[in-house]
């Protein structure tokens, strides 16, 4: 049961990081490309020690099983 919700959660995620990514493209107005967010956060270096440290982070806990 627990991994079935986790599993409805990621695919949720999943849609809803996709479908923003494609407003992003449809309707730039809206919300920025997935590329300018991302350079906009790594280029503050504490920004850049975070998201490195999230990368560690998810790849630990989905490759690491």
């Amino acid at each position: 049961m627990s991994s079935a919700l986790s599993y409805g959660v990621w695919a949720a995620l999943a849609a809803t990081g996709i479908f923003m990514w494609w407003l992003s493209y449809v309707r730039p107005s809206m919300l920025a490309h997935p590329g300018d967010v991302v350079g906009r956060v790594v280029s503050h270096p504490v920004a850049r020690v975070v998201v490195v440290l999230g990368f560690l982070f998810l790849g630990w806990h989905t490759f690491a099983r």
